[in-house]
């Protein structure tokens, strides 16, 4: 079974994963860049029009670009800035990863070995743009979480970090690149987690929520570790089964927090019933 992880039930969860292979979607986004202005724009605000015009094309390596200018003058981010740099490098790193995964498929049913060859050597080259895109994400990650003036941007900046190195370790063989891969990532959501029990350990969050699920994704399918994914997932489950009552229903954070909620309960029945069979 293909783990579930928290994805982009809408804009605000861009930072955690939806399901299925994933995929971002952000065609429904609604967003109002269309409107008439009636003034010069600055240069922070032309680069914000031109990435999401960027995601709208899925030109999603121009769109990295105008938020890294953003970026690297320094300023800390907004609530939209931040969210348009996850989506701009999850997309760009989504596609390689869709890439590796056809090839990987079409190489387990090759037989002919000189085919196999050729496979191996572009899923390689793969690999090594998906190095070096994350390390250019890493980078830039580092960036903003220096700037960064609260701590649920923070968590949301090392959730980021953990997320990409996970990413990262799923398409490299074993060796220096996996290792690095699978240590860094769990020192973020480590981190990121840490900063959430700190600043808002009674709080029901879809941040925090989806921190709880990639990360136990993290435990379960780069680690191996299936005791300790379903220990967090569980816990993350029933923490926020008690603190629902506090949310109102037809607020857009009970509506994320249930949905997120969901795939944390699909995975712990997956999870489980993978060790009844064991």
């Amino acid at each position: 079974f293909k783990q579930k992880t928290a994805y982009e039930i809408r804009l605000s969860l861009v930072g955690s994963e939806m399901c299925i292979r994933d995929r971002v979607s952000t065609q429904s986004t609604g967003y109002s860049f269309l409107r008439p202005f009636h003034r010069i724009m600055n240069a922070r605000e032309k680069n914000i029009f031109l990435a999401k015009v960027s995601d709208q094309a899925e030109r999603y390596d121009e769109m990295i670009s105008y938020m890294k200018a953003i970026v690297d003058t320094g300023a800390t981010l907004t609530y939209e800035e931040r969210d348009l740099l996850n989506i701009a490098y999850k997309n760009a790193i989504g596609s390689k990863r869709s890439a590796w995964r056809v090839l990987s498929s079409v190489l387990q049913r090759e037989s002919d070995e000189e085919r196999k060859k050729l496979l191996l050597e572009y899923r390689g080259r793969i690999e090594g743009e998906m190095q070096k895109l994350c390390a250019d994400a890493f980078s830039i990650l580092d960036k903003v979480i220096t700037s960064a003036d609260s701590d649920e941007f923070r968590i949301y900046f090392h959730k980021m970090k953990g997320d990409y190195n996970r990413y990262l370790a799923e398409v490299s063989p074993e060796g220096e690149v996996r290792t690095k891969a699978t240590e860094e990532g769990l020192k973020a959501y480590q981190t990121a987690t840490e900063l959430a029990e700190k600043s808002s350990p009674d709080e029901i969050t879809p941040l925090n929520l989806g921190l709880a699920l990639n990360f136990s994704v993290f435990y379960y399918e780069i680690l191996r570790q299936p005791e300790a994914a379903i220990k967090l997932a569980k816990k993350a489950f029933d923490n926020a089964i008690m603190g629902l009552d506090k949310l109102n229903e037809e607020d857009e954070t009970y509506k994320d927090a249930t949905q997120i909620m969901a795939l944390l309960r699909d995975n712990l029945e997956i999870w489980q019933s993978e060790g009844t069979q064991e």
